[in-house]
């Protein structure tokens, strides 16, 4: 989910989509020269002859050779109560989502990779390994909650059964690639290269494909349980935001996922065709601005950040405590409509200086309020729009934007 540069940044590409197709491997063996025609197209409305059996051994088979590595360490709830109390959480969250799935009748288990990667992958019959660095980077459980049934959406839409039946066309050669690069590590990557390279970019073209439906699934998941489904936005927002902060690197056949950006708008369309609100302070657990009162003036803050401040003036009407109350009241309105940094403006002169935001008054700047600043109305009204502004970047560090 995240981008790497260099020769590292294309092997963990690499290495994300042989364990994603891992499953495949042993059932794909058995095919060693076949040439099959158009895949069928399976689906939980079209599933083919003993779909669960399959998936089951398919599943089980995968997690047990994945497990055996010595690459993979998962967290051990017998042997750490803090892992244990993790594990039971995400296997509630998961059993609360499978509910609300097309699939219900399946069970999932989550197992938590004990390493930094932002990642999460699925393998058939319920298995999700989700990397402990993709845990320490969701905002909150909603956001949690929206890997879960992104990964639960996968299986929903029977991605391994469709992906095996298409690579059912590749030759032995390619396979046993793959399969020396999940078992061998970098080293097993080395040998029979040109196959490998090619077998990537088949699996990738079926990965995005693939992505775009788990995401949709999950949406429509998270509508019909307690989880927000603004989470979805969220989190494709943030993995965004991520991209653009590393360096510009094409990575063409290895672009194992649609691009977040992508991703996001998608992810929005979903939540407007239900007919759900997108709310993603409340996924991200922004702060809320309040009122605060000291003896010559009443402020509007947000934790430590002023946004306003009204001077008191002895039979002011409305007193400084009410435009304070009515002005904060309006930012947390605004905050909860997904306001953004640039709708942040002010207007007017000293006369007639207000702040505003998208559009809306928040306040108006009395000479008393700027006095207070030792300024002139519409300096303290940029003042303000400054305060106001600082909010957004406060939270964008925090990642809760």
């Amino acid at each position: 989910m995240t981008r790497y540069s260099g020769e590292m940044q294309i092997w963990r590409s690499m290495r994300a989509v042989a364990l994603c197709f891992l499953g495949l491997v042993g059932l794909t063996l058995s095919y060693p020269h076949s040439r099959a025609s158009a895949a069928p197209a399976y689906s939980p409305d079209n599933p083919p002859p003993n779909a669960l059996p399959k998936e089951i051994e398919m599943g089980d088979k995968a997690a047990a050779e994945l497990e055996k590595s010595p690459k993979i360490k998962l967290l051990d709830p017998n042997k750490d109560p803090q892992a244990k109390v993790l594990l039971d959480k995400l296997n509630k969250m998961a059993g609360e989502l499978a509910k609300a799935s097309t699939r219900p009748e399946i069970k999932y288990t989550v197992k938590v990779i004990n390493d930094k990667d932002m990642n999460a992958f699925t393998l058939p019959n319920g298995h999700i390994y989700v990397y402990k660095g993709l845990i320490d980077a969701v905002a909150s459980d909603d956001e949690m909650a929206a890997v879960l049934a992104h990964e639960i959406g996968h299986n929903c839409r029977m991605h391994a059964l469709r992906a095996e039946a298409k690579a059912k066309k590749l030759s032995w050669v390619n396979v046993a690639a793959l399969l020396g690069m999940v078992a061998g590590g970098r080293s097993g990557a080395d040998m029979a290269a040109f196959s490998q390279y090619m077998l990537l970019g088949i699996m990738n073209g079926y990965g995005i494909e693939y992505e775009k439906e788990a995401d949709s699934a999950a949406v429509k998941e998270l509508v019909k349980t307690t989880y927000n489904p603004s989470a979805m936005v969220t989190l494709m927002e943030r993995f965004d935001q991520e991209e653009k902060r590393m360096p510009d690197m094409n990575l063409g056949i290895f672009q194992t996922h649609p691009t977040s950006a992508e991703r996001v708008a998608a992810a929005m369309a979903d939540i407007m065709e239900a007919g759900i609100p997108f709310t993603p302070r409340d996924v991200k657990g922004g702060q809320e601005a309040t009122v605060a009162e000291t003896l010559d003036r009443v402020s509007v803050k947000i934790d430590a950040v002023t946004i306003a401040e009204f001077a008191l003036v002895p039979n002011q009407t409305p007193s400084a405590k009410e435009r304070a109350q009515k002005a904060a009241q309006q930012v947390n309105d605004l905050l909860k409509a997904n306001l953004k940094m640039h709708e942040i403006t002010v207007d007017g002169d000293d006369h007639n200086a207000r702040l505003l935001a998208r559009g809306v008054e928040i306040a108006r700047v009395t000479p008393a309020d700027a006095k207070l600043e030792n300024t002139t109305p519409s300096l303290c009204a940029q003042k303000w729009r400054d305060g106001f502004k600082r909010i957004f970047w406060r939270e964008n560090i925090n990642g809760k934007l």
